[in-house]
Parts: structure tokens; C-alpha cells; sequence
């Protein structure tokens, strides 16, 4: 397999990439190599990327936070701003500009041939390279959570459910990108403004949690349109949308480790600690201070 490598603009290689990252664990399947990498980046970090393969990324949270944003070297060559999954398709250049620092980060790489075959993602056009780089899938980052674990701490059977997984991360990004076919189609659905200033309001929200209704006055249309356009859009009911970003959101400031569970249960809009952590517990099956406990 190819390896991946550093590349100036006009495509000459450079040093490896390898150099700039550490792996932490790793799981192989017939399909896919998955590593964790511990990233330690200059700050600002720039760099260019190619591969012959596509590479699914999932980046795990910090407790600062991360920015960066992405251009592919096709097409209109616009710059997107980078979400927590990003996929990379095989054989096209990407450019990087981010924060930096330390980062973990999940990778996923597909043999080549098996992702075409099972997912029939092969022709990229600019719009379709805009949705790669911050990926809006509940299940995908279910999926993606589940394969680190398998990575990380492999257990009786983790072979066959690393095999299992990867092979449901294809289908998944199938389904995805079927569904932004269907929508280009006229078939339905919400434009990609409109599902970025939905994630914007869930991940911004401080207190008040937002309604459907409030959501749908964003984005111009119907509370029933919105709903029914979303599910349509994604694949997945907007109030279970709601629902996991809150959730990761939560996680994340737990394993910040910088605010009282008071404080996160306010940010999230729940009306008291004890409702956040019932809440907590039941999408997790751990308290939320039990949560925090095994980090550290």
C-alpha cells in the first residue's frame, strides 16, 4: 500500500507525514487499516496531503477545542471548514491550515478497490468534496467511537468486529452520499446552509436548549418541513441529531475536566444536575462523574 505523504502545491513529494504522528494502536481488516495517532503539530500547522486510498478520519475531542479548515485540489478549490469526521478521497491532494498542538485522531484507510466496490463513491466533484470535510452522521461517529474501542482495548472477537464495523463504515458513507444524490436530484431534503447553521446553533447553544421550531425559523421553512426534510437529508430523525451533539458535547466537557457537572448541565440546557445526569447515564450507561473518572 502507498504510503502517505507530505506534498508541496505543485505535487512534489516531500518528507513523509509519518514523522509527524505516533501510532497508538492499531487494527487491521480485509477492507481497512485503522490506527490512533497522536498528532504533535507546530502551531499554526500547515501541511498538503495525498494518498491513493480514502482515508476516513475521526478526530477526538480536546479540551480546548480544535479549528482548522481543508481545500482538495479539485475543482473550485474552495476552503471548508473541518468537522470532527473528515473523509479523504483516494488519489486527491488536500491542503490543511489548523490550530495545531497535540491531537488524536482516529484513521480509517480503505483499500481502494474494496470502498469502490462497496460504497460506488469513486467520481468526486467539487460539491461532493464540500460534504467530505465535516461529515453530519450520528451513526457514522457511533461506528467510529465503537472501532476505537476495539483498537485501543481488543477483546475476545475484536477481529471479527473490527471486520464488521469497517465493513459498516462503507455502507454508512454509501448512504450518505446516496442521499446527497437524492437531493441534488430534487428529491428532497435540506441545502448545506442550512445543516451547517443547525449544527452551529446545537454546538453553540449556552442555556437554552433550541426547539425544533426555532431551529426550523433558521432555517426559513416549517417546523414539519424541517423535520421531514432532515431525516430525509441525513438519514437520521433531527430530534436523534439533537440529541447525540448534546451528548458529545457533554463528553467533551466532561473530559475537559475544567467545569463542575452543574455548570455542563446548564450550558446544555438541562433544568437541573440530576436531570443532566439521569439523562447521562441512560445514553451512556455511566454517571457523569463516573465518566470523568476513566480519564483520569
Amino acid at each position: 500500500m502507498a504510503q502517505q505523504a507530505l506534498i508541496d502545491p505543485q505535487g512534489e513529494a516531500g518528507h513523509q507525514v509519518a514523522g509527524r504522528w505516533t501510532v497508538l494502536a492499531v487494527a487491521v481488516s480485509s477492507a481497512a487499516r485503522v490506527e490512533l495517532r497522536r498528532y504533535e503539530l507546530p502551531s499554526p500547522n500547515e501541511m498538503w496531503e495525498l494518498d491513493d486510498a480514502p482515508i476516513l478520519s475521526i478526530v477526538m475531542p480536546r479540551a480546548e477545542g480544535t479549528q482548522g479548515e481543508i481545500m482538495f485540489d479539485l475543482g473550485d478549490r474552495r476552503r471548508h471548514k473541518v468537522g470532527r469526521l473528515l473523509l479523504r478521497p483516494g488519489g486527491i491532494a488536500m491542503h490543511s491550515r489548523g490550530d495545531g498542538g497535540m491531537l488524536d485522531i482516529l484513521t480509517c484507510r480503505f483499500d481502494p478497490v474494496r470502498f469502490a466496490a462497496a460504497t460506488g463513491l469513486s467520481d468526486w466533484d467539487s460539491h461532493r468534496l464540500s460534504c467530505c470535510a465535516s461529515i453530519n452522521s450520528p451513526m457514522l461517529m457511533t461506528l467510529a467511537e465503537r472501532l476505537k474501542q476495539e483498537t485501543v482495548a481488543p477483546e475476545f472477537g475484536s477481529d471479527m468486529a473490527v471486520e464488521a464495523l469497517v465493513e459498516l463504515l462503507m455502507v454508512e458513507l454509501a448512504r450518505l452520499f446516496g442521499r446527497l444524490r437524492q437531493r441534488d436530484a430534487g428529491q428532497g431534503g435540506l441545502a448545506p446552509w442550512q445543516l451547517a447553521r443547525i449544527d452551529e446553533v446545537l454546538r453553540a447553544t449556552d442555556g437554552v436548549w433550541p426547539t425544533t421550531q426555532a431551529l426550523a425559523n433558521l432555517c426559513g421553512i416549517s417546523r414539519s418541513h424541517l423535520s421531514r426534510s432532515f431525516a430525509a437529508t441525513t438519514g437520521v430523525a433531527l430530534s436523534d441529531h439533537a440529541a447525540a451533539i448534546r451528548l458529545e458535547r457533554a463528553q467533551d466537557m466532561i473530559r475537559g475536566g475544567l467545569l463542575p457537572m452543574n455548570r455542563i448541565a446548564e450550558t446544555l440546557g438541562f433544568a437541573t444536575a440530576s436531570a443532566f445526569s439521569a439523562a447521562f447515564r441512560r445514553a451512556t450507561g455511566l454517571t457523569p462523574r463516573a465518566f470523568r473518572q476513566s480519564f483520569h
